[in-house]
């Protein structure tokens, strides 16, 4: 796992700073929270079977990336992201142990008491991709179908960041403040271009994965077509769809609609043609 670790250029300059400046100290002890807070994330993530791709740490936070969450359970994710925040309540309770000690003083206590307080704050902003973003994002997800929740807690995480934009003119000006929203304002806008993918992605997992959980009914007309049907399917669940036809209602699965899907000329066909 450690050699999937990665210092993003933004933590690089910080360190450069950190030690042109003679705050060493300071940005060694930012660096350990963040990778602390990272590790909880990752260790979690293999803990309950993930595959860890890339750990990559930035001045207030980091990313971990882990395997396509497709159709891995939402309550496992949702422990994954709260695993980075909780990692600050042992790191202020183990601070409150050393203070006094040689090596560590009252300045540093408070010092990295305050570290602590302002990364875990930060990340729990309800703006993707910090933790408080993939939370919003979690719950839309049970909330709504796949599709619809994606847009939804994108467009709650951009309003957000909007806020914070406009926040930021009332506010002395600070360097690494605006450098920190416009790497949220870039990552949310390249996370919105390739919200098709990530939903192509969801369906192809979908359809390779075929294990059966809790059923989610779905009520559909048989003049819906297949391309409309996909974006009613919900994560975590068994999508099972009920056609309302002329003639009665039948009722197919989602095994049988991503197939159609997925082969070539029958996206635009209706369930009524293909399934009754």
């Amino acid at each position: 796992m450690l050699k999937n670790i990665r210092l993003h250029p933004l933590f690089w300059l910080v360190l450069g700073a950190g030690v042109f400046t003679g705050h060493f100290k300071e940005v060694l002890m930012l660096f350990i929270i963040v990778f602390i807070h990272e590790m909880g994330h990752a260790l979690t993530a293999v803990y309950l079977g993930w595959k860890v791709n890339k750990i990559e740490l930035l001045p207030f936070g980091g990313v971990a990336e882990t395997e396509d969450s497709g159709v891995k359970p939402i309550r496992e994710e949702m422990y994954i992201v709260l695993a980075g925040p909780l990692q600050h309540i042992w790191l202020c309770g183990l601070s409150y142990m050393f203070v006094g000690q040689l090596f560590w003083s009252q300045y540093d206590h408070q010092l990295f008491l305050m570290y602590n307080m302002m990364i875990v704050g930060f990340n729990l902003l309800p703006i993707y991709p910090l933790d408080g973003g993939r939370l919003v994002q979690l719950a839309c997800l049970v909330i709504w179908p796949y599709k619809r929740a994606l847009i939804v807690s994108l467009h709650v995480s951009f309003l957000l960041l909007i806020v914070m934009v406009v926040g930021l003119l009332f506010v002395p000006f600070h360097l690494n403040l605006y450098v920190v929203v416009l790497f949220l304002l870039v990552t949310h806008y390249l996370e919105f271009k390739q919200r098709h993918y990530r939903f192509v992605r969801f369906l192809m997992a979908k359809k390779q994965d075929g294990k059966q959980r809790n059923v989610h009914w779905i009520c559909v007309n048989h003049h819906v077509h297949v391309r409309e049907a996909v974006a009613l399917l919900k994560r975590g669940r068994t999508n099972r769809f009920r056609i309302v036809g002329r003639h009665g209602c039948s009722e197919v699965d989602e095994q049988m609609v991503l197939a159609a899907y997925f082969e070539p000329g029958k996206r635009s066909a209706t369930f009524g043609g293909l399934f009754t």
